[in-house]
């Protein structure tokens, strides 16, 4: 019926919405802002370290005559401490470390000169210089008692026989042998003992720039720590009573330097230079007592006086 199809239901229309506007995604560097860099430096509460005024002209006050080279250590160590960290026991222990090295190389100085390589070589020399002393040329050459003989009196005529002599003669070359052998040891001995000399002249020096840094810190410090100031007086005196005794051995660390020296000239320039030359004046004049030929007294004198200048030369260079 057309009024039924005017009234029936519609369908309705709905409107979609409008477009929504695409907007832009922001790069992630805008999206979020960087962190902010720290431009200063994050300060730690604590107590700002106060420099000690100081310098070598300061120190030569307090020394006279002390060297440029001690100062500058002695400076060096006074700007290392800090007298807000300083404690009785630092104090105490000051230049303690130089102590315990001078107590060690002496110790080891001490060994040295009882290594026995100079035990052997002593007991050679004088074992060498009974025989030489003990022999006779004149006797033991062949030649009669009286006239030239009574001029070489004073020999001791122990050895005064060509059997004698001859076995003197050998024993000398077998000295001579274990004499040469020894050179080697002996000269490394040495060494090690001026190696050990030049660490105590350093230590000299530190010891002497510690107990001048001490002196100067005790006076420093009089006034603000008292107690402190004192044990650095005490440190002061007791390394300066170090640096003497390292002074006063200087004589004793020079003649352990030269005693093996003076026994390499020893075994070099008379055991093997001028004793071979006797001990084949010997062996020949064994030879000829052999043959029942003797020795001029010009000869044996001449042999003679040899023995006696190799005996002075072994004392001279011994150093007995």
């Amino acid at each position: 019926m057309p009024g039924e199809s005017k009234g029936g239901p519609r369908p309705t229309v709905v409107t979609p919405p409008p477009a929504r506007k695409k907007v832009a995604s922001k790069p992630a560097a805008e999206a979020a802002p960087a962190a902010q860099s720290v431009r200063k430096p994050t300060a730690i509460p604590g107590v700002e370290r106060k420099r000690i005024p100081i310098d070598a002209t300061r120190l030569r006050d307090l020394s006279f005559g002390c060297d440029a080279r001690t100062c500058a250590v002695a400076v060096k160590l006074v700007e290392a401490f800090v007298v807000e960290k300083a404690t009785e026991r630092k104090v105490i222990l000051w230049g303690h470390d130089i102590q315990t090295s001078y107590s060690d190389l002496v110790g080891q100085a001490l060994k040295l000169s009882q290594t026995p390589i100079f035990r052997r070589i002593e007991g050679y020399i004088d074992r060498m210089m009974e025989i030489l002393k003990s022999i006779d040329v004149v006797s033991a050459s062949g030649n009669v008692q009286g006239g030239i003989a009574s001029y070489f009196r004073g020999i001791n005529n122990k050895i005064d026989t060509p059997e004698e002599l001859d076995v003197a003669q050998r024993e000398l070359d077998q000295l001579i042998k274990h004499m040469r052998r020894g050179l080697d040891e002996l000269l490394n001995l040495k060494d090690q003992l001026e190696a050990q000399a030049k660490a105590l002249d350093k230590l000299a020096v530190e010891s002497e720039a510690a107990a001048l840094a001490a002196s100067f810190l005790a006076q420093y410090l009089q006034n603000d720590k008292p107690a402190l100031a004192q044990c650095f007086i005490q440190r002061s005196a007791s390394l300066t009573q170090t640096l003497t005794q390292i002074r006063q051995n200087d004589t004793v660390r020079e003649m352990q330097i030269n005693y093996p020296l003076r026994l390499v000239n020893a075994i070099q320039n008379v055991a093997l230079v001028a004793l071979p030359d006797v001990i084949a004046s010997l062996a020949s004049a064994v030879s000829l007592t052999t043959r029942k030929v003797s020795l001029s007294p010009t000869e044996a004198g001449e042999l003679h006086y040899k023995l006696r200048d190799i005996i002075s030369n072994l004392t001279l260079q011994e150093g007995r």
